[in-house]
């Protein structure tokens, strides 16, 4: 992370710049106290570090990107006035999302040659709205992985602790913004890929309720089964930023302009005086590594001492069967349509691709099973609601852990239970940093532990040494009842603002 200090190749105030949340550089901008030139240029430089140091771009078009800078300053000189809430403010945006004349091949070899002929419609939406676009994002073989390596753009590392992934499968996007090369990026979540690269990378980042933000334009090996919802959204560097995302892309009403969206604007909402959050240290599945419990009993401590916070234990309802229909429900084609994509060129199928691949849970289901799943599924998301109304009436939010640690090793992300099992419920789960980061000496492996009997918890256990993720950062996610995006943003705010939360990349 020192790198663009040490290069000599960015000058003190394109640092200064480069290290500000979306935000305030919104502001400078609007009053012109830094031109989209200068600031663009700025972004430009430190993305081709992080390019050098973590590999997470697919491509960069910084003369463009230029242009279009020197174009929206003239028109702030002319008119006194911005384009949109984006004015001149640059803008990463991950592989997958069509950018027209850019290729959009998915990090698949055999979908090389796509060249995308339009812009998805959040990226017009963007653009209309004043952002710079400069670069695109690595994501993994595939897409569905919660780790980030292709074999069209190689490995994506984490700026942390390059042992480790920066998740997935908005990884690139994850990687690059915690490393300053962008101050924010556009990421989707299918089942824990805005979320995961948010928590490895220290940074924020929310699935909200699906139908709200358009996914017209996305390109992905399992489109046509919207059995899981995909949720577009953003990876950024403070909660201001996610909350200032989702109200622009509402305030332009896409569903006047695409089918693919409810019609429900963005809501201004009041929090109680004092709200009371349920914590999940542990989802009966995979006991979180010791980073992560440490972590949430440190912060129920924290939140136990202020008054505008009451906090109670909660104990998940049945998420071994969320998880186990949610698997079945990703592939119920068998990964056909993902393997004959791999195929097409004869590329190698990676290590987590074959895991996904070969798991009891992808296979051919016919329809009928297809149906009695989404009934399934519908019966789960009902039976959760009724049993936090009954059991819990009095908790607005839920605390989780993100995953069962820190960033991973390499190639070992297999378990994503504690992200899509919020995919499935399709409520909104918010991811944020705590402040903390993996230590030997503050987290010492328990060698008591006992794993339970199920494929995920002893694979999880023995993947944990202290002294390979250190410095990782600890985060959490969030999470409310469907529709309630808003009050969960405002949760999130509240908790950012009461413990003084930053992006763990914030420089002392």
């Amino acid at each position: 992370m020192s790198v663009p200090y040490t290069s000599g190749i960015m000058t003190d105030t394109e640092l200064a710049l480069t290290e500000l949340d979306a935000t305030e550089l919104i502001e400078l901008l609007a009053t012109a106290k830094v031109t989209s030139y200068d600031l663009t240029l700025a972004f430009c430089k430190r993305a081709a570090i992080a390019q050098q140091v973590v590999n997470c771009l697919t491509c960069m078009f910084v003369e463009e990107a230029l242009q279009r800078a020197r174009e929206l300053d003239q028109y702030l000189e002319t008119t006194g006035k911005v384009v949109g809430p984006y004015h001149g403010l640059p803008f990463s945006i991950k592989d997958h999302w069509a950018m027209k004349g850019k290729m959009n091949c998915t990090a698949l070899v055999g979908w090389i040659d796509f060249v995308a002929t339009d812009d998805a419609y959040i990226v017009g939406a963007l653009r209309r709205a004043g952002a710079v676009f400069y670069c695109k994002t690595t994501q993994p073989q595939s897409a569905m992985h919660l780790e980030t390596s292709s074999n069209v753009y190689g490995r994506t590392s984490n700026p942390f602790n390059r042992r480790l992934t920066c998740g997935g499968s908005s990884g690139g996007e994850g990687a690059l913004v915690a490393f300053r090369g962008s101050p924010i990026g556009l990421a989707a979540d299918i089942g824990g890929s805005i979320r995961a690269p948010a928590a490895n990378n220290g940074l924020f980042g929310a699935k909200i309720s699906s139908g709200r933000i358009p996914l017209d334009g996305i390109q992905h090996v399992i489109l046509g089964n919207d059995a899981i919802p995909c949720v577009g959204g953003p990876v950024c560097r403070s909660a201001r930023d996610n909350e200032y995302f989702i109200k622009t892309i509402l305030a332009g009403e896409p569903w006047k302009a695409t089918h693919s969206v409810v019609p429900l604007p963005w809501r201004t909402v009041a929090l109680p005086e004092k709200i009371t959050i349920g914590f999940i240290f542990d989802d009966g599945i995979v006991r979180p590594h010791p980073p992560i419990t440490i972590a949430m009993e440190k912060l129920k401590t924290r939140l136990q001492d202020l008054p505008q916070f009451e906090v109670v234990d909660w104990k998940p309802f049945d998420h071994a069967h969320g998880y186990d229909v949610c698997r079945k429900l990703y592939y119920p084609d068998g990964a056909k349509m993902m393997l004959e994509a791999i195929e097409s060129s004869g590329e190698p199928v990676l290590p987590l691709t074959e895991w996904v691949t070969k798991d009891s849970h992808a296979k051919v289901r016919p329809i009928r099973e297809l149906w009695d799943l989404n009934i399934e599924r519908e019966k789960y998301r009902g039976q959760y609601l009724r049993y936090w109304n009954k059991q819990h009436p009095e908790v607005d939010f839920l605390i989780s852990p993100v995953g069962p640690g820190v960033a991973p090793r390499h190639d070992t992300s297999r378990y994503w239970g504690y992200t899509s099992v919020w995919n499935i419920l399709d409520w909104p789960a918010y991811v944020f940093p705590t402040g903390e980061k993996a230590s030997p000496e503050l987290h010492p492996k328990d060698e008591s532990y006992q794993p339970r009997d199920n494929e995920f918890d002893a694979y999880n256990w023995s993947n944990y040494d202290p002294s390979v993720f250190e410095g990782a950062p600890i985060s959490l996610q969030l999470v409310g009842r469907k529709w309630d995006d808003e009050r969960v943003m405002k949760a999130v705010e509240r908790l950012s603002v009461a413990l003084n939360l930053k992006d763990a990349g914030t420089r002392s």
